[in-house]
């Protein structure tokens, strides 16, 4: 069953706080505490180009998908070490034992990744 405590967020946190020193990180556990949502609440990492899809023309926050970080050009590694920091940061071992075909879902927690939020846009740093 899909679980994930305060303690392993908080362990996510400081993950990516040390890893990513220049961006500020929304981390927080869903209300039935089956999935971690992080969000890229500031930075220097200009990321204008995400929002140049037709889909998201007009948005000024973007919920990245986790299987497809190919489509996000120059910032799939960026992308890709968040997701391992998310995987492995917590003393929990993540897993996805998922099979959809057969409507079996079995995984350590579930994460949504996003680039600012819908009420609170990214904020882009100054360059220094």
């Amino acid at each position: 069953m899909a679980y994930i405590n305060a303690e392993d967020c908080a362990r996510i946190r400081g993950a990516l706080k040390v890893t990513f020193p220049n961006m500020k990180f929304a981390v927080r556990k869903s209300s039935g505490s089956h999935a971690v949502e992080v969000t890229i609440k500031e930075g220097n990492v200009d990321f204008t180009d995400i929002y140049k899809h037709s889909h998201l023309i007009g948005r000024d926050h973007v919920q990245v998908n986790q299987y497809h970080l190919d489509m996000y050009g120059q910032h799939e590694p960026l992308f890709a070490k968040i997701v391992d920091i998310i995987k492995t940061a917590p003393a929990k071992e993540w897993y996805d034992r998922s099979d959809a075909q057969t409507d079996y879902f079995d995984t350590a927690f579930y994460f949504h990744l996003n680039v600012g939020q819908w009420d609170q846009p990214y904020k882009l740093k100054e360059q220094a």
